[in-house]
């Protein structure tokens, strides 16, 4: 049984970690909640795994920083939000979906536009961007669960980077490998004004 009163430090010591890896967010050190939640435990010398705040207590964290210290972020949001919606009818053929942070709405100055674009070829999204004179990379340290086979590409879109993950059409459909993604419609659901 817990001492009393060492729920509530526990509880205290979470939302410290969450404010500091929210901070590390915010100022563009990092783009990766996990990430961020073990650097800020790094710093403040708690090795207990199990003192790590959850991604929406960090989440929440981040929104309550950018309230205060960022108030101008939910034009930047809008902003990458409308890139995406952009870049997702320019890859249409592709059945682009939006994941990462400009959909879950932590992203910054510095983040990527991530999409999910599915297509049994894995060449074909390469030989579009030659077709459209693109230049861009393979990247295959992204950040998101690579595929054997299939690429994640990058590319500078109105100077904001894009990766563009690759996956085979039967992972579109196998519901155990989603990642939270969003369709056009729905990241333009997003990009409507609030009622």
């Amino acid at each position: 049984m817990a001492r009393p009163g060492s729920e509530r430090s526990s509880t205290a010591l979470r939302a410290e970690i969450a404010a500091r890896a929210a901070r590390l967010i915010a100022e563009g050190h990092m783009n990766d909640l996990a990430q961020a939640k073990r650097k800020a435990a790094h710093q403040m010398g708690v090795t207990d795994g199990r003192a790590l705040p959850s991604n929406q207590e960090v989440g929440d964290a981040l929104h309550q920083y950018r309230a205060v210290y960022n108030p101008e972020h939910p034009e930047l949001l809008r902003d990458l939000r409308q890139k995406a919606a952009y870049l997702m009818h320019f890859f249409a053929a592709y059945r682009p979906y939006l994941t990462g942070s400009v959909l879950s709405g932590t992203a910054g100055e510095h983040s990527n536009i991530n999409l999910l674009l599915y297509h049994d070829d894995p060449k074909a999204v390469e030989f579009f961007l030659l077709d459209q004179k693109i230049d861009y990379q393979h990247n295959e340290n992204a950040g998101i669960q690579h595929v054997a086979g299939y690429p994640t590409l990058s590319f500078w879109y109105d100077e904001t980077p894009v990766l563009l993950h690759v996956r085979p059409l039967s992972a579109e459909r196998n519901a155990s490998h989603r990642e939270d993604r969003a369709t056009l419609a729905e990241v333009e659901r997003l990009l409507l004004p609030a009622a």
